[in-house]
């Protein structure tokens, strides 16, 4: 979910460390030259750098306060990686200016835990960003419980980012995102106007606002026979953007043309799984299709939803199969039945500490750091 630059003059550990990191969901650059690797990083600005010690030419301490000296890096989070593993390397590492450090050999849970520790608790001062995030969860298996995350991840992004947030939903088999919201909406998006007519107060006036600041969107109350038409998707997220700093929206649970549309325009695919075989084995088919026809955002991440009191499947077996790390793990919440009854989601309850909105808010924390930058 993060840009990470990895910098170790040995070739094994870079590509061994690069595919853990690419497992977790994270995109990577990879530079065997410290000296190179300075430059890169100005250029490519990464958020987070994963730094070797022992190097020719330049050790890592003196990458680090090199970094830690140069205007717009000074901030940028760094995690020392080395055989060193004496109390005094340790904090070496970190007078050096290192904020975290992590003892050779390393599993990827531990690499990923302390990655995902650095990047939420690191956070810069923030500001709207000049472009929009577009976030797509999908999965072609019903029954995962995709709207619930979607309209608990819209409200959680709401409440920690205090920005225009637009939950869109995309599916044609009926709308379900109001009813989590307990809302009416008057309009929908099968009313928009055809593509040449669309414009920012045609959008604005198909906006459902809820209590919460949320965007509604809403696809129609009854089941439609076609999906929103990808030339109107193009348009209408392009009109979202403009103004929405994050744009949720709930795919639909078929590959069409506003499906393919959708997923490649997103900044991050968010693949919703529930613990059991069936769900398991349409996502692995998904994640193949997907891949086979070049449809893909730019970022992906898989999240394991526990849709009932008890999981047929444990994480190990869900991330072998998928050949993926699991990103965020909600454990079944008996509170999100009343939740849906209620019309009042889980992650307006500031109180609530039950698996899904702490999951959520843990969501939304990570996301709304990828889009802030250091004042």
């Amino acid at each position: 979910m993060a840009h990470i630059a990895v910098i170790d003059d040995d070739e094994q550990l870079l590509r061994m460390v690069g595919l853990m990191l690419e497992r977790g969901g994270h995109t990577i650059t990879l530079l065997n030259n410290p000296m190179e690797g300075l430059e890169r990083i100005k250029d490519e600005e990464p958020d987070l750098l994963l730094l070797d010690v022992m190097m020719p030419l330049m050790n890592g301490h003196d990458v680090t306060r090199q970094i830690r000296n140069t205007p717009g890096l000074e901030g940028l989070p760094i995690l020392i990686l080395t055989a060193r593993s004496q109390e005094i390397d340790r904090a070496t590492a970190l007078k050096s200016g290192a904020d975290g450090y992590l003892s050779k050999p390393v599993t990827s849970q531990d690499l990923l835990s302390q990655i995902d520790d650095l990047l939420t608790t690191k956070k810069p001062a923030a500001r709207k960003p000049d472009q929009g995030l577009v976030l797509a969860l999908y999965g072609l298996r019903g029954g995962t419980g995709r709207t619930t995350i979607a309209v608990n991840l819209a409200v959680a992004l709401r409440q920690q980012s205090r920005q225009e947030v637009c939950l869109l939903e995309l599916g044609a088999s009926g709308g379900q995102a109001a009813l989590h919201l307990r809302m009416n909406p008057r309009v929908h998006w099968h009313d928009l106007p055809p593509v040449n007519q669309l414009d920012a107060k045609a959008v604005q006036e198909h906006l459902t606002v809820h209590s919460s600041g949320v965007h509604l969107l809403a696809a129609p109350n009854l089941p439609q026979q076609q999906g929103l038409p990808a030339a109107t998707l193009s348009r209408l997220l392009d009109l979202l953007l403009e103004r929405m700093t994050f744009v949720v929206i709930d795919m639909p649970a078929v590959v069409d043309d506003s499906f393919k549309l959708a997923m490649n325009k997103a900044d991050m695919g968010l693949h919703v799984v529930a613990p059991e075989v069936v769900s398991l084995q349409t996502a692995v088919h998904t994640n193949r299709a997907l891949s086979q026809a070049g449809i893909k955002p730019r970022y992906k991440s898989h999240i394991l939803n526990q849709t009932t009191p008890t999981a047929p499947l444990s994480e190990g077996v869900v991330e072998r199969g998928l050949k993926a790390r699991i990103a965020f793990h909600i454990e079944y919440d008996q509170n999100q039945a009343r939740a849906m009854t209620q019309g009042h989601p889980l992650a307006l309850t500031a109180s609530a500490k039950s698996p899904l909105p702490i999951v959520v808010r843990r969501m939304a924390e990570v996301l709304w750091q990828r889009v802030t930058v250091e004042g």
